[in-house]
């Protein structure tokens, strides 16, 4: 009797579970590695998220952090960035994907203060392999940032 009570209770909600289970996460987590040349140039390590916020922009959170050196001086460096960026080919019709975008960076590099910058990002994602996607980014903003990211792969679209 109550098997009876309990599937006439879930059948009406198994196309809502359905539905989410073979939807996709809007949020993709990324690896990062970055050359920075500013005032000092640094080398950093990073780990991020991308948040699909609709069907060809993404929002991109990230940390990273490193070494950054000046006159032969070595100090610790760090930064956040918070970007926006946008998809030219969402749905990976072609090989390679190019975005640009922008937003906002923290950048602390042992030698000066702690500073806010904006930046403006050039992207461009190769085509996915296995379970992740190779990106290449360059972007100005408190210096030239050169970065190779590596982020989980998406089903059906970049």
């Amino acid at each position: 009797m109550w098997i009876r009570c309990l599937t006439a209770l879930c059948f009406p909600l198994a196309p809502l579970v359905l539905e989410a289970q073979a939807a996709e996460s809007p949020v993709r987590g990324e690896l990062r590695v970055d050359v920075i040349t500013a005032r000092a140039m640094a080398l950093q390590g990073g780990l991020g998220i991308g948040i699909r916020t609709g069907y060809n922009v993404r929002l991109h959170i990230a940390g990273a952090g490193g070494v950054a050196w000046k006159d032969g001086v070595r100090e610790s460096s760090a930064r956040g960035d918070l970007t926006l960026r946008l998809l030219l080919d969402p749905y990976a019709e072609t090989r390679a994907g190019f975005s640009i975008g922008g937003g906002l960076s923290v950048l602390y590099d042992g030698f000066e203060k702690t500073r806010p910058v904006g930046v403006v990002v050039l992207g461009l994602e190769g085509p996915p392999r296995s379970a992740v996607v190779w990106s290449l980014e360059g972007a100005l903003g408190g210096g030239l940032r050169v970065g190779l990211v590596m982020r989980r792969r998406a089903r059906r679209y970049r």
